[in-house]
This record gives structure tokens, sequence and C-alpha cells, in this order.
């Protein structure tokens, strides 16, 4: 498989704070048109990788490309081609759903044409009022205002950081579709959860990480046979057995 072929692309990336490592010695790689679900305990360093990928904080060693760019030598162009939504959604409250959006548009320096069009498309695909304050939206319409942020440049790569966290099943429903949508048309979506019937649900291949190492990746099926796990073994029953069920905390 050429690196071509790669959205994400981790080699040996560490992070240390101090004496402390957040992740250590992490390899990973995330095919194009992939939906790829990141799984951890608390701690375990999901969010510390994503802030990595896409540029808020630096790695201590190794090196990660996001389609072909370097996030160390290229971390324009990498921003340029990643879509991020993240934990705590950060919204401009005295804006509508409408202004904000264009305003994000405007920050990538997309056509004013392109912006109007956009802006619309998502408004309407994520069934958000367009002239309401987004300060007295719901939690998951400030979810769903964040989700068509991150996706407002059609990036070939969306990272999300617990996005069905804290949100009705309807709204969940809604961003999964959405999401699965995109990666039918060759995007790729990165995404982490402490909900593992979603991540089970919605993830064509994902990787699970514990203690900033990577314990297993592929789909669910190669590595319940790498854990010895049976057939219908859930993704739960998996995770149990190669984090221990006696240090779990993913809420």
């Amino acid at each position: 498989m050429s690196t071509n072929d790669f959205a994400i692309e981790i080699s040996d990336f560490h992070k240390r704070y101090g004496d402390t490592y957040a992740v250590r010695g992490l390899d990973l790689t995330v095919r194009k048109g992939t939906f790829f679900g990141f799984v951890g305990p608390n701690g375990a360093g999901k969010s510390t990788t994503i802030n990595t990928i896409v540029g808020l904080i630096q790695p201590s060693s190794g090196s990660i490309k996001v389609i072909g760019y370097d996030i160390a030598k290229e971390p324009l162009e990498v921003k340029k081609n990643v879509g991020l939504m993240p934990e705590e959604t950060v919204l401009y409250e005295r804006l509508s759903a409408r202004e904000y959006l264009e305003f994000v548009g405007r920050m990538y320096a997309l056509p004013s044409k392109f912006i109007e069009t956009r802006t619309k498309e998502l408004l309407e695909l994520l069934d958000l009022d367009p002239d309401k304050f987004m300060g007295t939206y719901s939690m998951g319409m400030k979810k769903k205002a964040s989700l068509g942020a991150a996706l407002i440049h059609k990036p070939p790569v969306i990272i999300l950081d617990e996005p069905f966290s804290g949100i009705d099943a309807s709204t969940s429903a809604r961003i999964r579709t959405t999401l699965n949508n995109m990666v039918d048309n060759g995007h790729t979506v990165f995404f982490s959860s402490h909900v593992l019937e979603t991540v089970e649900k919605v993830s064509r291949e994902l990787g699970i990480i514990h203690k900033g190492k990577l314990l297993a990746c592929g789909t669910l099926d190669s590595i319940k046979r790498d854990a010895s796990c049976e057939d219908n073994a859930s993704l739960e029953e998996v995770f149990l057995k190669l984090v221990g069920a006696g240090r779990v905390d993913t809420e």
C-alpha cells in the first residue's frame, strides 16, 4: 500500500510533560476514506494525540503527517486539510449559526459565493436554525454548529473529539448520517469516544490506546482474532480484555 493511500500517518510519536509520558511510541496509520474510531480510558492519550494531529500541541519526538503534509514542517497545509470538532464547543454565542459559519468560512479565505452556498447546505443538512443566537442553543444544537464549522471548507480529514457526548439520540443519529455520507464520498473521519457502543456501530476500523500505547488497531473482527475473543464478542468485551476490567474508566 502506497503512502498516498493514508490520510494520517503517525510514526514513533511521543508526548512528554516533564517526566510523564502522555503518549509513548505511537505508530498508527489511517487509510483515506475510513471512519476510524479511537478509544481508551481517561488519560490514555486520545486527546493528546488529536491535539497533536491538528497542530495545537507539538510532539516531543516522532512524526505525524496528514494527507502527506508533516505537521512540524507544513502546519498551515495540515490545517487547510483538517476540520476539527473539539470536545468542548467553543462558539461565538452572540452570533447566529449562519453568521458563525460565514465567519469561519472567511477565516479559511474561502470565496464569498462558496461560503454562501456551503453555509446554506450545512444549515439544512444539520437542521440548524440559521437566525437564532447560538447562546440560546441546546447542547445538541451547539454540537451540530461546531460540526458545521469543521465541515465548512470540505476538508479531506475530519477529526472529532467526543462528538456524541452529552447529546440526544436524534442529534447523534443526524451527525452519524452526515459523517457516513462524507466517508462514502472519500473523506476520512477520525474520532475519539468513550461511548463504546457508538464506536462499534459506526467505525469501519479502530484503535485502542491505553497509558499512551496502542494496544490494537484494525477492523473489530481482526482485533477480536488477535485478542483471542469469541466471534460474537462486543467491542466492550474486547476492550475490557485488552485494557483490564479492573482499570477501566471511560466515562
